[in-house]
């Protein structure tokens, strides 16, 4: 609009009428846009309960047809915990009927002996009186896949508006520092970053507001991963942010929860409320022989004759070891072969009965895990071969684990393992630069070579500058876009740096065309200036509601970079008047006219295009690709990095939650992150 006032004030009426139209227009949608978000945050917390439910349904059963859950010849059974880790059964029973400890059950089990069982841990959760049960367990005893089976199980009985069973692991959890509420707020945003859209009713996210109203079931992985405060700080906190009518379901080593219940001699157990508990029963050496030798291929009992031999003594390390599904599958991983694959070349299961400790076994399966896992195999090329996989594994297993301190690896919280003055520099010259470059040229074309230098220089720094404080004020989560009011603080930022473009533009104006012309451009191109700045600071993007619209971390990925495109197109247009209202000043009013705000809106265009594939602003996808080209030249990650995540997720080395992917096991992570240099 400030342009077709230019426009008009030359005498170019019909190109001001349209250029009007153009800026009533886009202001319209503008507000219908924000009008549309405005209403599909005001959706009923049970149908978003409901879209959660058949997304977390969809993504864990096809993590489990991928790694054969449903199917496993592995049997894992189940007994009664000691008595002494949790509340007496009457006492449950009590909890339950008062309405204090969880969901009342339906049809309570008799005693602690009626959870005993195998295969569908459903079953025991269900004979829990108040809906909390607790799975203990050795390292590798099964019970992440069990809590999955739950997970799927659970869901494919929920009706409308019920509960939404999450797993989700406690390894990041601080619970000396944030509450239960908090940090399940925080994992599930991290999960389902969708969740994020505020509820315009009551001011809340979407995870929080799922969680006041009861409407998420945890199901807690590794209470016994917890780093930083005790674990028996954590039962403590979970039993006061639990409210009473949320179930739940916890895993932990069985020895790290007997020392988190019995704290020490002179304080009160700590027992978690209304829970009942578990214990997961080692495999018996025949049914890991029978599922050793299920896979091994026709040559199979003569392959594994030798360390057959040695596991059917249950006091050698090799029993002691393959005791567990994890040790038992990795074995199988290492030495049988695949699908059509020959057994020619694989290592010999005889390797195995050399290793003098169970933990020396463990630690040798870990170590040719992941060269087995990308050997080279016909139906399955890889790009990578596993001396490269190892060493790219080994970091990412080093940045989740000393620096992030968690198992999720989110792809937006790669930046992370750059230096922040690095990253923000990186954006803020590629941004400055291209941005001055485009409309530089731009302005040399239609005004001159001069008037094009002068442009460049103003236009480039202020636009490196703001994508600098973007980066900054921003965050750096997925995002989707959808237009909604700016708040006070974007206003003011958005003004402050159309001022500063403003003035610069109006200086170097004025020394090129005279006072005037320095004055009426500055004026112009500052406030179309701040406009573009208002429409291109990401705080004013807000993410969808629609929690169906992730799916998985390249989903998410997708969604952040054409949103970013998107945003490059409303950016290059407002700064595309700018230029046109500059280039019409410098070239002067009359039959140039049209000329320079065609030049100008090139400029515009250029910006847009250049400015959305370098992804401006801080956006969560362009601060990742400065993330791969840092780690890509010091040999950390490779370049495609998000293609070599995939490819480690289909070979079973990771595996995926909502939008994050996790190594297959924290053992196999710390094995990783340990062993490598």
């Amino acid at each position: 609009m400030a342009s077709g006032a230019v426009a008009w004030a030359g005498g170019q009426g019909a190109a001001a009428a349209v250029l009007v139209a153009v800026g009533v227009l886009t202001a319209v949608a503008a507000f219908l846009a924000d009008r549309t978000a405005t209403r599909s945050s005001d959706l009923d917390v049970e149908k978003v309960a409901d879209r959660l439910a058949d997304l977390v349904r969809d993504q864990w059963d096809t993590e489990a047809t991928r790694r054969g859950v449903g199917r496993p010849p592995l049997e894992v059974f189940w007994e009664a915990a000691d008595s002494d880790l949790v509340r007496t059964w009457p006492e449950l029973l009590a909890q339950a009927a008062g309405g204090r400890g969880g969901p009342a059950c339906a049809a309570p089990g008799s005693g602690p002996g009626d959870l005993a069982g195998h295969g569908a841990l459903l079953t025991a959760y269900e004979r829990s009186p108040c809906g909390r049960l607790v799975v203990l367990g050795e390292p590798g005893a099964g019970k992440t896949v069990l809590l999955m089976r739950f997970v799927l199980d659970l869901l494919a009985r929920r009706g409308a508006g019920e509960p939404v069973p999450l797993l989700v692991p406690m390894a990041s959890w601080k619970p000396d520092d944030q509450s239960l509420h908090a940090w399940l707020e925080a994992q599930i945003l991290r999960t389902y970053p969708r969740l994020s859209a505020v509820d315009t009713a009551t001011g809340r996210r979407r995870a929080g507001a799922l969680l006041d109203a009861g409407l998420i079931l945890p199901v807690l992985d590794g209470l016994d991963e917890i780093r930083v405060g005790g674990r028996d700080q954590a039962l403590a906190a979970v039993n006061d942010g639990l409210r009473s009518n949320t179930g739940l379901v916890l895993s932990c080593r069985a020895e790290e929860f007997r020392a988190a219940v019995h704290p020490g001699p002179d304080r009160h157990p700590i027992h978690l409320d209304g829970a009942a508990a578990v214990r997961l029963r080692p495999l018996t050496p025949v049914a890991v022989g029978a599922y050793l030798l299920a896979g091994a291929g026709r040559d199979g009992p003569t392959r594994w004759a030798p360390a057959l031999a040695a596991l059917a003594d249950p006091t050698s390390a090799l029993a002691r070891a393959l005791a567990t599904p994890l040790t038992a599958s990795l074995a199988s991983a290492v030495y049988n072969p695949r699908p059509r694959e020959s057994t020619s070349g694989l290592p010999d299961p005889a390797d195995l009965i050399a290793l003098p400790t169970p933990e020396a076994v463990e630690q040798h399966l870990f170590a040719g895990f992941v060269a087995g896992a990308y050997r080279p195999y016909h139906d399955h090329p890889t790009r990578w071969n596993a001396e490269q996989a190892v060493r790219y594994l080994a970091f990412l297993a080093r940045h989740l684990e000393h620096r992030l301190q968690t198992t999720g690896l989110a792809w937006w919280e790669m930046p992370a393992a750059v230096p922040r003055s690095c990253l923000l520099t990186a954006l803020g010259l590629m941004n400055g630069l291209v941005i001055g470059l485009v409309t530089g040229l731009a302005a040399g074309v239609v005004v001159g070579p001069v008037a094009g230098l002068v442009v460049g220089l103003a236009t480039g720094p202020v636009a490196g500058l703001a994508a600098g404080l973007s980066c900054r004020s921003g965050n750096s989560r997925p995002g989707q876009l959808t237009l909604r009011r700016p708040r006070r603080e974007d206003l003011v930022l958005a003004l402050l740096l159309g001022l500063l473009s403003g003035v610069m533009n109006g200086i170097l104006l004025g020394l090129v065309k005279g006072p005037v012309v320095g004055l009426l451009g500055g004026s112009a191109i500052g406030l179309v200036g701040g406009l573009g700045f208002v429409l291109a600071i990401r705080p004013v993007f807000d993410t969808d509601a629609d929690v169906h619209a992730v799916s998985g971390p390249r989903g998410l990925l997708a969604d952040d970079r054409n949103s970013g495109l998107v945003g490059g197109l409303l950016l290059g247009s407002t700064v595309g008047l700018a230029c046109g209202i500059m280039t019409t000043l410098c070239f002067g009013f009359g039959s140039g006219s049209a000329l320079a705000l065609a030049g100008g809106f090139a400029a515009g265009l250029g910006v847009c295009l250049a400015g959305g594939a370098g992804e401006s602003w801080g956006w969560a996808w362009s601060q990742l690709v400065v993330t791969r080209l840092w780690l890509a030249a010091r040999r950390q990650q490779p370049l495609c990095l998000v293609a070599f995540l995939t490819e480690a997720h289909d070979r079973g080395v990771l595996r995926q939650a909502g939008a994050v992917w996790e190594f297959r096991h924290v053992s196999l992570q710390r094995h990783l992150a340990d062993d490598q240099p």
